[in-house]
């Protein structure tokens, strides 16, 4: 199951929609999409406004949505995610191939771990989400303890940090192409290139070497490695995140084990390839 081509899907980015030309079912998506880190609760006029419906129908929507676990209400005119989700989550948790598969890999890693964090990273959107963490809360550089901001559901935006660049470069080229066309402006801030011609080759050169390094954007004491997990195919699937200090010590080992990250996240697009099939 190869990453598919990224589409941005949030509410926020369809707020112009013409209300009659969205089905209700896409409605009803929007409204959970509207949730964030930063927006935790929503409420019914700010709801009814992205969506461009009127109070009542926008009430029906919620209610729709609460009577199914997936919100709940907390207030008047407030409503948070629901109960569902929690279900929905432990079910993810059982069923997904790729996720089962990191999961076993991954705790066999423990070795390289300490004093660092290991993640498996997938496509989602146009975004990349964290979906399984072993290994170290928290990175600590000269005495000071970093949290790992890249959690378990943290999703990050596609150009910046290895985890996203890793799957990036190894989308199929039209979704590259796609992307760029797109998303010139994003992709010329992160540093990967002013024009298509450089974009490219930025690209190629993590392929041909088989992993990424990046400083930390937020904390440039945090040090990232990643490298591609692709199925027997060929195709990119996720990406195997490591995190460390960002000292020499560090940048000079981690490096090292860029190989064995390579082979743990062949065996991971292996096991999950022949799990889905």
């Amino acid at each position: 199951m190869p990453a598919t081509a990224p589409t941005p899907l949030t509410a926020q980015r369809t707020a112009t929609t013409d209300a009659g030309n969205t089905s209700a079912v896409a409605r009803l998506l929007n409204i959970l999409d509207l949730f964030t880190p930063d927006t935790l609760q929503i409420q019914v006029d700010e709801v009814a406004s992205v969506l461009g419906v009127g109070r009542s129908t926008c009430y029906r929507y919620l209610q729709e949505l609460s009577d199914r676990g997936l919100l709940a209400q907390r207030g008047k005119g407030k409503y948070s995610l629901g109960s569902r989700i929690i279900e929905l989550e432990r079910l993810l948790q059982e069923s997904d191939p790729l996720l089962n598969a990191g999961k076993r890999v991954m705790s066999e890693m423990a070795d390289i771990c300490e004093n660092r964090a290991l993640l498996l990273c997938t496509l989602y959107n146009d975004r990349v989400l964290c979906t399984h963490q072993v290994g170290s809360s928290h990175i600590n550089h000269q005495g000071r303890h970093m949290p790992i901001y890249r959690g378990r559901g943290s999703a990050f935006p596609l150009f910046q940090g290895a985890g996203s660049q890793a799957i990036l470069a190894n989308l199929a080229p039209h979704q590259i192409r796609a992307l760029y066309l797109a998303k010139q402006g994003e992709i010329a801030e992160s540093g990967l290139g002013e024009d298509w011609t450089s974009f490219r080759r930025a690209l190629s050169a993590i392929r041909k070497q088989g992993y990424v390094t990046t400083v930390g954007k937020r904390n440039p004491h945090i040090l990232a490695l990643a490298v591609p997990v692709l199925n027997p195919e060929e195709q990119v699937e996720a990406s195997l995140l490591l995190l460390s200090a960002n000292t020499a010590t560090e940048q000079a080992q981690v490096t090292m084990l860029a190989a064995r990250l390579r082979t743990h996240a062949a065996e991971i697009g292996s096991k999950a390839f022949h799990e889905a099939a």
